[in-house]
């Protein structure tokens, strides 16, 4: 019989998110994991393949919970979704930014599996973005206006990393305001 498991899976991700996202994927060690989860390396191995799996199972465990998606799925869709969803991260003192958006920074050498996490929440987002935009928008192309609009909300996460976030509410005013016009 083997041994009893001393964590919960859930908390485990939680922290790895947290560490994965100050340090990013390269320059988190497994005694920095093992340090921030109180898991040693047998207990960690015992749930996940390596680091590449931890990685991968952080980030989906972090796009499944942290709520941009029930955001931009918010009824009625239009322009209040897309600013929350825009202003969604940089108030957060302790992270900057996204985690995914962080993540991507290192896309070249990040597991092909926290790729395919990547790209699913990415079209997911898409998607609903588009949805959010058809209802305020009419006669322009939307499928580019997404495209526009994921890659404003990246170049604010970003943004929040320089710590530049008490301009981002007017910013994302004049953002907007320039969609429509």
């Amino acid at each position: 019989m083997g041994r009893l498991k001393c964590f919960k899976k859930e908390d485990v991700l939680d922290k790895t998110v947290q560490l994965f996202w100050k340090l990013g994927f390269s320059k988190t060690s497994l005694s920095d994991i093992e340090q921030a989860t109180g898991v040693n390396k047998s207990g960690l191995y015992s749930e996940f393949k390596n680091k590449d799996d931890l990685f991968a199972q952080s980030i989906h465990w972090y796009t499944q919970n942290c709520g941009l998606h029930e955001i931009l799925l918010k009824e009625p869709f239009g322009e209040k979704n897309l600013e929350n969803f825009l202003l969604f991260g940089p108030e957060n003192a302790e992270n900057k930014g996204c985690f995914v958006a962080n993540s991507i920074r290192e896309y070249s050498i990040l597991p092909e599996e926290a790729k395919n996490v990547i790209a699913g929440h990415n079209q997911q987002t898409y998607q609903a973005v588009i949805k959010n935009l058809k209802a305020f928008i009419k006669d322009k192309d939307l499928e580019a206006l997404a495209t526009l609009v994921l890659i404003y909300k990246a170049g604010l996460a970003l943004s929040s990393n320089m710590g530049e976030v008490k301009k981002i509410k007017k910013q994302v005013s004049y953002f907007l305001n320039g969609l429509k016009a």
